[in-house]
């Protein structure tokens, strides 16, 4: 009886002992001793984690489906928010305007133009400036005589008041209001004058004396 009871103390006190050796590997950081040596199981590894190239290829996959899917639908590339996406549908939807006339049109009148200008001008030589042309122009016409137009003035002139003379020459007012008036003489003013001064002058004179 008394050797089994020493047996059973030996076994429990190696358990012990063994129990604490393994807890001191763990919190050493020994854990993959432990393992090795079969004192503890081995931790069951993680999920492997999906790589980057594989989510980006699934989004490519979903960005091909949602295109196929939406067709003609599809938003706008330059639509932020829902709000321009709705602008952009009502401004798609305006009647379009009508387009200008293509500038060969714009060519077409102006060739006519210049056909027109061409017929008119016909062989009048034009400069490169107005100056020029001026230059190269004919004389110009002398201006038309009014002997004829004072002529046909002067018949209407005597038969309208027939106690003037036409065939005499022209006369000013003056002339037709009779004689002229003499010019007024002022030698006898500025005299007078002088002389008032000369007196004035020499009566200062005396008084100061």
């Amino acid at each position: 009886m008394a050797e089994e009871k020493t047996k059973l103390t030996r076994d429990g006190t190696m358990q012990v002992t063994a129990k604490e050796g393994i807890g001191y590997l763990e919190s050493s950081g020994k854990e993959t001793l432990l393992v090795m040596s079969g004192l503890k199981d081995p931790e069951p590894e993680p999920p492997a984690k999906k790589t980057k190239l594989a989510k980006g290829t699934t989004m490519v996959g979903t960005a091909k489906e949602a295109d196929r899917l939406l067709g003609d639908n599809r938003p706008d590339a330059d639509a932020m928010t829902r709000g321009q996406q709705k602008q952009i549908d009502a401004i798609s939807k305006e009647a379009p305007s009508t387009p200008k006339k293509a500038k060969l049109a714009k060519a077409g009148t102006m060739v006519a133009t210049a056909k027109e200008g061409t017929e008119l001008l016909g062989k009048e030589k034009l400069g490169d400036t107005r100056q020029e042309t001026k230059r190269k122009a004919p004389a110009a016409k002398p201006a038309m005589k009014k002997t004829t137009t004072m002529e046909k003035t002067i018949a209407e002139a005597a038969w309208t008041v027939p106690d003037i003379n036409v065939e005499e020459g022209r006369k000013t007012r003056s002339q037709a209001s009779g004689a002229a008036k003499p010019a007024i003489k002022r030698d006898g003013t500025m005299q007078k004058t002088a002389k008032e001064g000369k007196a004035f002058v020499k009566a200062g004179k005396k008084s100061k004396k």
